[in-house]
């Protein structure tokens, strides 16, 4: 919630630093919200993807299905990552509010009720362009490069004369690490503007002696999407949009790699082909 105090510190010094000023409990702020959150987000965006997919297919080529399911793939994500994150949106905004101000509330249910008797239910949703920059890139980087990226191997496999079976964890778990990593570059953006859209307490940062660039974007944060990406841009440059990347390639780059391995290993338990091999 503090770019600037982390900026130059490197992922160990920063936990370190974090667990030393607020406690071990600090790194599991928000943690009601996320597994909530995410839960639902994670359901509806593999559940409407692998739907959407084949009508998607079927829209644009038809009963021949086209040479290339790119497209399919890339819309179905897009529609995807766009429903799940209005359900997310709420989510989000709460684990934010927690992370950034502890005191805010207790957890996820007092804080979203918070939320709501302080803004009102539209309200809750008015992060919904931050979210979707870093929701629907996130989507289809992970989604539909998991697909081609599975694909490629599993073709690289069938020239080394090896069948898809036996290769089949192989493919799954490299595909789902070069994802993640495509994934934490292109939704690392949108995560920065998501966190100043829903950071509050200006005055607080302002005082707590900081150099006053958090207080800006904070501030910034209520008048829309473009002004603070405008702000973000203003006092950090194109490099505070990738703010805490390293960071996200080993937290959230773990997450992925093995969501979509998990992902796969269920698929193919239902009865379904296993991704890249269709």
């Amino acid at each position: 919630a503090e770019p600037e105090l982390y900026q130059n510190k490197g992922l160990l010094l920063s936990t370190t630093s974090i667990i030393e000023q607020d406690g071990l409990s600090a790194l599991l702020g928000g943690l009601g919200p996320t597994v909530v959150g995410y839960g639902l987000e994670g359901a509806m965006k593999f559940g409407l993807y692998e739907s959407l997919k084949p009508q998607f297919a079927l829209l644009l080529f038809g009963q021949s299905g086209g040479s290339s399911p790119a497209a399919a793939y890339l819309l179905a994500s897009v529609v995807a990552g766009a429903v799940a994150s209005l359900m997310l949106c709420p989510m989000e905004k709460t684990r934010i509010r927690l992370v950034t101000d502890p005191t805010f509330a207790n957890g996820l249910l007092s804080g979203l009720q918070r939320l709501i008797d302080e803004e009102g239910i539209l309200n809750i949703f008015k992060g919904m362009p931050a979210m979707l920059s870093k929701q629907v890139p996130y989507t289809f980087s992970k989604q539909v490069s998991f697909d081609m990226f599975a694909g490629l191997l599993y073709g690289f496999a069938a020239n080394a004369n090896f069948a898809a079976s036996d290769v089949k964890y192989e493919v799954s778990i490299g595909a789902a690490f070069l994802a993640s990593i495509l994934s934490c570059i292109s939704s690392h953006p949108g995560d920065v503007v998501l966190t100043a859209t829903y950071k509050q307490g200006q005055q607080q940062q302002a005082s707590s002696g900081s150099d006053g660039n958090v207080a800006t974007i904070a501030t910034a944060s209520e008048n829309g999407f473009p002004q603070v990406v405008a702000n973000i841009f203003n006092t950090r440059g194109i490099g505070g949009f990738f703010t805490g990347l390293s960071a996200r390639f080993v937290h959230v780059g773990a997450i992925i790699t093995s969501q979509l391995v998990l992902y796969d290993i269920v698929k193919q338990l239902l009865g379904l082909p296993a991704t890249g091999t269709h």
